[in-house]
């Protein structure tokens, strides 16, 4: 884990979110949260980098990430007519359109916390934030997902080791997790998400989170987590 001192942070919203899981293809399924590659996805976008340089300089030796469920995941299917873009000519043959099953988060609100050893890449983001001004059109997974982004503001932090079971209000990397406490009555699921992809798309680490469908925190004992100090927000990135 390196070094954390502060933190950015900002709310993501839309209408709607479609992050593909990658074991579908022709009806596809949408994980219920953005995965970290998503996430850097976006702020790459709000800061003007290349999408095929993007993944490479998001590292997670180099950037933290976390991420906190805002509103209740409600999931819905619409049919979506999927039209071939190779040339203008096909706008308008609508035999060439394809009428496709896709699985979408609806209302979907997420709150992230972002850290970079680069400070250039941190400070590009912070302006952009507190100007709300994007270089690329911001959206959740797809295109046609369009998204809007709120600056909550830049805090400090702390780096807790833990002790004793704590109150995470973020999702949960399971492999940071010795043992989750008082899960009565939460909705809470388990998924696969990639982390880390290089420039050609590759994805080079998954790992695996715990998350309350609600976005409710869970109670847990881990090792070691960031406390945001003006909030006394407890968070672990992924």
């Amino acid at each position: 884990m390196f070094n954390v001192p502060k933190v950015l942070i900002f709310d993501l919203s839309a209408e709607y979110g479609q992050f593909r899981k990658f074991f579908t293809n022709m009806s596809p399924l949408s994980f219920s949260i953005p995965p970290r590659t998503v996430m850097t996805g976006i702020i790459g976008a709000i800061i003007g980098i290349d999408k095929k340089k993007n993944p490479e300089l998001f590292p997670p030796g180099h950037s933290f990430v976390a991420l906190r469920i805002l509103s209740t995941i409600n999931k819905t299917v619409i049919t979506t007519n999927y039209i071939k873009t190779e040339q203008i000519k096909y706008f308008s043959r609508f035999k060439e359109h394809k009428p496709t099953v896709v699985e979408y988060v609806k209302n979907p609100r997420y709150r992230i916390y972002f850290y970079h050893t680069n400070k250039k890449i941190y400070e590009c983001l912070k302006n952009n934030l507190i100007n709300h001004r994007s270089f690329y059109t911001v959206n959740l997974g797809i295109s046609s997902c369009l998204a809007n982004f709120t600056f909550i503001g830049e805090f400090n932090t702390d780096l807790i080791t833990a002790n004793k079971a704590t109150e995470i209000i973020s999702i949960l990397p399971v492999d940071a997790v010795k043992e989750l406490i008082s899960i009565e009555n939460l909705r809470i699921q388990r998924t696969t998400m990639p982390v880390y992809m290089n420039n050609k798309r590759e994805v080079k680490m998954y790992r695996e989170y715990f998350f309350e469908l609600d976005g409710e925190g869970l109670n847990a004992k881990v090792d070691y987590y960031i406390r945001i100090q003006e909030h006394r927000e407890n968070i672990v990135g992924m």
